[in-house]
């Protein structure tokens, strides 16, 4: 069985419903797997360019359990140094620049499958390169990271592994909060990150799907529960949208169309989620 790692910032790379789970790889005895992929909530911008080259753990075990490693059973788990919070391991990927705003309406990013320890994940470390951009109006622009965050940006998990279960860890990156203008075409990437660890075997969320129209309008739709607290994505060209991982509750849908249309939003009040279902509207429709 499998532990799967779901990184979510703004890009489409990679659909994991493709991936079959079943047999693509087998956790040795005592582990879990885990799965690193990328995706992301919408933003005004024709592209978010970020620069991944790396990604790194922090897995909390029992003292009894810190025993010699056998470099020949650890070797894909890359390099281990262990400290009095946990123990961190870096993940080999393959270094890539990925377009954020592509990872949305079900699509993820898939950065690495690697076997995990039975333990607490305490927390997980995105690396980033120097390549970061922003197109704006066709002008492609670079961001700057702030020094804090050079050594990489942290997200808390705080979650047990079992051996043998298979789990995914979903880092939703939120590219609207997470961009900085500074003024005089100068931008700072101060990343939002929110992550979510899921039992694959466990069903614990549910998904909101349907149609804007007209397709034509570009638009934002955002999943408000009954905290106000939100969530959103951008429409496919077709007027498709889906947003999953929601928590069984109560949803405000709203649909915004661009300032440009001169068109009204749309909405529909109070839908619910129910678990491990996909909640299908009906065609959400702007008016003039």
């Amino acid at each position: 069985m499998k532990t799967r790692f779901s990184m979510m910032m703004l890009a489409a790379v990679y659909v994991l419903s493709s991936c079959d789970s079943s047999d693509s790889m087998d956790s040795p005895e005592g582990k879990a797997t885990m799965q690193i992929t990328l995706v992301d909530d919408p933003a005004a911008y024709e592209a978010v360019l970020i620069d991944v080259q790396g990604i790194e753990y922090k897995l909390e075990i029992d003292d009894d359990d810190i025993e010699d490693e056998d470099d020949d059973d650890n070797g894909d788990e890359g390099s281990r140094i262990y400290d009095d919070e946990g123990e961190w391991i870096y993940v080999d990927i393959e270094p890539r620049v990925y377009d954020i705003l592509e990872l949305q309406n079900g699509t993820e990013a898939v950065l690495a499958d690697v076997d995990i320890e039975a333990g607490e994940l305490k927390e997980v470390r995105l690396i980033l390169g120097d390549n970061n951009q922003v197109v704006i109006d066709g002008d492609t622009l670079d961001m700057k990271v702030p020094s804090g965050s050079s050594s990489g940006l942290k997200v808390k998990v705080d979650s047990d592994i079992e051996a043998g279960e298979s789990y995914e860890l979903v880092v939703d990156f939120d590219a609207a909060k997470s961009i900085v203008h500074t003024g005089s075409d100068k931008y700072i990437l101060k990343p939002v990150i929110r992550a979510k660890l899921i039992e694959s075997d466990e069903p614990e969320y549910g998904a909101i799907a349907g149609v804007v129209a007209p397709d034509s309008v570009s638009s934002v739709v955002y999943i408000i529960n009954e905290d106000e607290d939100s969530v959103s994505t951008m429409p496919e060209p077709n007027g498709y949208f889906l947003v999953e991982m929601l928590e069984a509750g109560f949803y405000d849908v709203v649909a915004i169309p661009s300032e440009e249309s001169g068109l009204t939003g749309a909405s529909a009040l109070d839908v619910e989620v129910m678990i491990d279902v996909t909640t299908e509207l009906d065609t959400l429709k702007f008016t003039e």
